[in-house]
């Protein structure tokens, strides 16, 4: 049978998308290839969330297009978020690329590939179905979509546009998908969805977060679960009490603050607003250990020098584990885009570089205080000699590693490591048997 070589861009929605066409293509007996080089059809799965990130898809498009003329390749297909929204002017830009398969159709991957061009269904379509005949790719660690699709809008954001609006799995059918990632091996399930705190919600007008967990906690052999993409508004009490009594959910909580000035969250039609601080102070109170991570956009439309100060001022006093930061994207199609207050992009490449800087110093701080703790790590890679790993600290992917000695250890352990020393964002250490 062909090669197919699977191309992921962006996101752990989309490394779901890719390892469940990689599953479905290998029961059909096509042969998995991570070189591309080499294959006979090449798929590259691509994001377009912002203008960075689509212009990174693109690129890749076209460096994958010249295999058709250097390489082996004989077909050459486009998937995911950017072919979704633009498969049209592709076609016209790109005559190399041979089908298009959108966010809507992604169990339908064989058909694309037996000839059908394009198949651009409405992102509603897709029901994640097909998920448990993925091919997992990021063991020890794998990613569970529990929603898909959002209904916030908020005006700088095009994902309702490119994956619809939010409609929660079933939580039969999450959890059947957990046992099956737990009966493969799997140590850490994260969770995932455009807005993890809102699953439920299309269902029964309330979040059902807190539920899905105390029925994950119940399924054997599962040893951590992790929560990504938590929305401020829908952290409720209900939610923090289960994560503070869990003993299998890490006490970890991503929350995608997006800015910390009032005026700028409501024009990007952000609900809460202006409540952040009260709901860290009761994360740590209730949770004294919590590790917090969140993600914020500098340089939004009328965002001035006043607004991005309150904001740094805010980063300061909330000393953030693990912060991201995004300069603005212009997006066609939302209501920031047209807006006509645009901040120039040398001052948002210029206040990205001071936030950065001001979060670099408190990660400093805070790695200088962690040394000398213990914690229990998961070893995700060993390069070297060197094992890297996480606590319950980290994701896998976005943050920071534990690295210490492999020594005897494997892929898929959970070793006891006590933190010596730190090199910028990474602890490092070694096993403690004691």
């Amino acid at each position: 049978m062909d090669r197919i070589a699977i191309v992921n861009m962006g996101c752990p929605k989309n490394q779901i998308d890719s390892e469940t066409m990689s599953g479905l293509l290998a029961e059909e007996g096509y042969q998995l290839t991570p070189h591309p080089e080499s294959a006979d059809i090449i798929v590259v799965n691509t994001c377009s969330f912002i203008d960075e990130a689509r212009q990174e898809s693109i690129d890749q498009i076209l460096t994958m297009a010249k295999y058709k003329k250097t390489g082996c390749c004989r077909q050459l297909l486009v998937t995911g978020c950017l072919a979704q929204m633009h498969h049209q002017e592709l076609a016209q830009e790109i005559p190399e690329v041979d089908g298009f398969l959108g966010t809507g159709s992604v169990d339908k991957i064989l058909e694309v590939i037996k000839g059908e061009g394009a198949l651009i269904s409405p992102p509603e379509q897709y029901d994640g179905r097909a998920e448990t005949r993925r091919l997992l790719s990021t063991y020890p660690f794998g990613y569970l979509k529990i929603a898909e699709g959002c209904s916030n809008h908020c005006s700088y954001c095009v994902i309702p546009k490119l994956r619809g609006p939010l409609r929660s799995k079933e939580l039969n059918q999450i959890l059947s998908e957990a046992r099956w990632l737990v009966q493969r091996g799997v140590k850490e399930i994260i969770l995932i969805a455009q807005d993890t705190s809102q699953y439920g919600l299309d269902i029964g007008g309330i979040s059902l977060l807190p539920q899905l967990l105390r029925e994950l906690e119940e399924i054997p052999g599962l040893q951590w679960m992790r929560l990504l993409y938590c929305y401020p508004d829908n952290i409720t009490d209900e939610l923090i009490d289960v994560i503070a009594a869990s003993n299998k959910l890490c006490k970890y909580l991503d929350i995608p603050l997006q800015h910390s000035h009032p005026s700028i969250l409501s024009s990007m039609g952000r609900r809460g607003r202006g409540e952040a601080r009260e709901l860290i102070d009761k994360l740590r109170c209730r949770i004294p250990d919590i590790s917090l991570r969140t993600t914020f956009i500098v340089g939004y439309p009328g965002e001035t020098q006043e607004h991005f100060h309150h904001l740094l001022d805010f980063i300061r006093w909330a000393e953030f584990d693990h912060l991201g930061a995004f300069t603005y994207s212009q997006e066609e199609a939302t209501r920031a885009g047209a807006m006509k207050n645009q901040v120039a992009p040398a001052i948002k490449k210029n206040r990205y570089h001071q936030l950065m800087t001001a979060q670099q110093q408190i990660v400093r701080n805070r790695n200088q205080k962690l040394i000398g703790s213990k914690y229990d790590v998961l070893v995700d890679t060993i390069s070297q000699g060197l094992a890297y790993g996480r606590s319950y600290r980290e994701a896998p992917e976005i943050d920071s590693n534990i690295i210490f000695p492999a020594m005897s250890v494997e892929v898929g352990d959970f070793v006891s490591v006590r933190c010596t020393s730190f090199d910028g964002y990474d602890l490092m250490g070694e096993i403690d048997n004691g």
